[in-house]
């Protein structure tokens, strides 16, 4: 036998050529395979089913796999691990633990993710592992879904820039890792929040919403995609020919590898009944260009009996392996290429002022009258709430790996993890202030105990109270959707008790996603939203408290004041009939509560404060090859140095088409130095308002063209100025 497949110095064509035409059928399903290794037997899926893929081998696993395949495969093809490696390669100890993708959103700092995504890289391919199933390009419009902290939040254009920079930075690391774009598409649309149960959007959302930030990563080269585990309008996202074939195949022109979600196939029969056996199931995940089928073993036998029956074409099967050994060659997983060397790469410190970096521009404060940041007068600090020193809370979701054990783990990253309640006893001790912490037993998303005593004395005798809430790693995250968006457990009624003492009290949330506040809002003295914020949360919240920072991070998610408010996305449709009764006051809104958030996508404040002057444009006519400029000036008056997020949004009217009452276009981070002054100019081109019109067809748009400018998206932050469309 030639092999001339392992001849580096050929294309990567014509290896994938060779190599395919010395593989048996068996082989070639082998390679459309990945099976976890977690399960009890999986040493003998290498031979039982010509294996091409593991998931979820972690350690010396990796390893001994691999040599194993090594030794058995006939042809040599080598394994590819695939590892969720979703905010950092967080699943095996030592490692750089980031803030979840919620958290980095609010960073609004492409450049920061871009830098995430090499250090996770490195660190995954130091553990010889090459795909990770990130980054989630799924929309967060209903905080009831329990996977929203996987997400950058509820806005398309957001969402597409920061996945576009992560994506980025995973594959162009000094070793590449594959990146994934999931779960394709519109996974958290589902009604009612309930994870993995229908979605039912129109094509004309799927294409103004859910579909551009797949579209952005796809076209600028990501490696794989993996469907979504729903239904899409009342057909599983596997088995969506529409989704799979016509948009992503045939429309993008996409040639990666697309990966189902854990067992799609098989719960097409157990779940959603969309088959009525799982070789139908399988034959219909065939048919939508699916290439490899996560943890479905019984994928083998049936597309091993639907080619001998005809039903499937071998040559459906070659398209899948084409894509697949294709992946394997790029990545360089036939050669015996150097990995770096794990035990050097964690000893690298850098790695971690990078995480406190990204820990230090997720926080975001929403309130302040004046008590922060903390002075050195104080004496006595209250520090409430278990989640000031709960590392499963303060890390988050796939931090751990999955399974029951995730949420009894008392080893995974402890040695790295910085909790609250741990930067501020070493402050505090420093400083001579006096620290008393009430955690676990008096306050937190799973204790119900009535507040105490021990409570109301300490509160009363503190200069001020820091009160840590926030909900827990099992009441979110996947299977865990929530009907209910107050705090858990018993810190509402604790939050109510302390600020009737008088004492100040600081709110720190910590938390998976957006709840319902009012009271916390309207009662604390400052609140800072601390999304999980990663292994170094704890220190970048204590520099903030004591003024070592100022925090610089905006929502990309809105606050409901009430889960029946929901949804509360800034970019809706208007039409509502409520501004038009004669018995209120000509504003949109429910007859009991205000149609506006609690807390607004965009929205985020500092220490300093920033004046914009007014917006100008260069001219108000938008013609071919003639753009125009969009400028606002900056000016930072205050005695600190500040970041500010500059946006820019617009509004349309299409003929004979709903459209949002705005709509993101464009964003500029901007630091600003002490007195210091910044212009800021956005460049807006025909190709900036390209639009789908009635009959969805996409053109460029004509017309009247409402830009708005500020700091967020509520509308008193904003400038509006018009310009035509021509």
């Amino acid at each position: 036998m030639n092999n001339r497949y392992l001849e580096a110095s050929l294309p990567t064509e014509d290896r994938v050529a060779d190599l395919l035409s010395l593989m048996t059928l068996e082989e070639k399903l082998g390679q459309m395979m990945q099976l976890a290794a977690l399960e009890e037997e999986h040493e003998s899926f290498i031979e039982r089913y010509h294996l091409g893929s593991f998931l979820h081998a972690v350690g010396e696993d990796v390893t001994r796999l691999q040599r194993i395949n090594a030794q058995r495969s006939r042809l040599k093809i080598p394994l590819i691990f695939g590892i969720d490696a979703i905010h950092g390669h967080c699943l095996e100890d030592e490692t750089t633990v980031f803030p979840v993708q919620l958290a980095m959103a609010c960073t609004w700092n492409t450049g920061l993710l871009t830098e995430m995504g090499r250090i996770t890289a490195n660190e995954a391919r130091a553990s010889h592992l090459h795909w990770t199933f990130s980054p989630v390009l799924c929309i967060g419009r209903d905080p009831r879904w329990g996977r929203t902290s996987e997400t950058f939040g509820e806005d398309p254009l957001l969402i597409a820039e920061l996945a576009d920079a992560l994506v980025h930075g995973y594959q162009t690391a000094e070793y590449p890792l594959a990146a994934c774009a999931k779960h394709y598409a519109a996974y958290g649309e589902t009604s009612g929040g309930r994870d993995s149960s229908d979605a039912h959007i129109s094509e004309r959302q799927m294409r103004n919403v859910f579909l551009p930030p797949f579209e952005r990563v796809a076209k600028s080269g990501c490696k794989t995609f993996m469907a979504g585990y729903q239904a899409l309008n009342g057909i599983p996202c596997s088995a969506n020919t529409w989704l799979m074939n016509t948009i992503l195949r045939d429309e993008w022109q996409y040639q990666g590898v697309v990966v189902t979600d854990w067992n799609n196939c098989g719960q097409m029969v157990t779940l959603q009944r969309a088959a009525t056996d799982i070789k139908e199931a399988v034959a219909l995940c065939l048919e939508a260009s699916n290439d490899v089928f996560m943890s479905t073993p019984e994928f083998f036998e049936c597309a091993l009996a639907l080619v001998q029956e005809g039903r499937v074409s071998e040559e459906r099967i070659d398209q899948s392996v084409r894509r697949i050994l294709t992946l394997k060659f790029e990545l360089g997983l036939f050669e015996e290429l150097s990995a770096p060397d794990r035990r050097a790469l964690l000893a690298d410190t850098r790695r971690w002022d990078k995480a406190l970096g990204a820990s230090q521009q997720s926080l975001t404060l929403v309130k302040n009258n004046g008590a922060l940041p903390l002075t050195e007068k104080l004496k006595k600090i209250l520090l409430a709430g278990d989640n000031a020193d709960n590392v499963l809370n303060q890390l988050g979701d796939w931090s751990f790996i999955p399974g029951m054990a995730a949420y009894t783990d008392k080893e995974t990253h402890r040695a790295d993890t910085v909790t609250l309640k741990a930067a501020l006893a070493s402050y505090c001790e420093q400083e001579g202030i006096q620290l008393s912490y009430l955690g676990v037993e008096e306050c937190g998303p799973y204790c119900e105990r009535d507040p105490s005593e021990a409570l109301t004395e300490a509160a009363s005798e503190a200069d001020v109270v820091l009160f840590c809430a926030g909900d827990a790693l099992k009441q979110n995250g996947e299977f865990h959707d929530r009907a209910d968006l107050e705090l858990p457990g018993n810190q509402s009624a604790v939050f109510e008790h302390l600020q009737k003492t008088g004492t100040p009290v600081i709110s720190i949330l910590v938390m998976s996603k957006p709840h319902c506040i009012n009271d916390v809002m309207e009662n604390s003295a400052a609140v800072l939203i601390a999304f999980n914020p990663g292994a170094k949360g704890g220190e970048a919240i204590k520099q903030c408290l004591f003024g070592e920072i100022n925090p610089c991070g905006r929502l990309p998610i809105s606050f409901p004041r009430h889960v029946g408010q929901l949804p509360v996305y800034y970019n809706q449709a208007p039409g509502w009939h409520a501004p038009i009764s004669p018995h209120f006051d000509g504003s949109p809104s429910y007859i009991d509560m205000p149609e506006t958030p609690l807390l607004a996508f965009g929205e985020g404040i500092s220490y300093g404060q920033v004046q914009y002057s007014e917006v100008a444009v260069d001219s108000d006519i938008l013609a071919p090859g003639q753009p125009v400029v969009v400028s606002i000036g900056l000016k930072n008056s205050s005695d600190w140095a500040a970041v500010e997020i500059v946006q820019l949004y617009c509004r349309l009217c299409i003929p004979g088409v709903t459209t949002p009452v705005k709509r993101l276009i464009k964003f500029r981070r901007v630091t600003i130095a002490i007195g210091g002054a910044e212009h800021v100019e956005f460049t807006l081109n025909q190709s900036d308002f390209l639009i789908w019109d009635k009959p969805l067809d996409k053109q460029v748009y004509f017309g009247e063209i409402e830009l708005m400018v500020g700091k967020s998206s509520k509308d008193e932050d904003l400038q509006r100025i018009s310009i035509k469309s021509v």
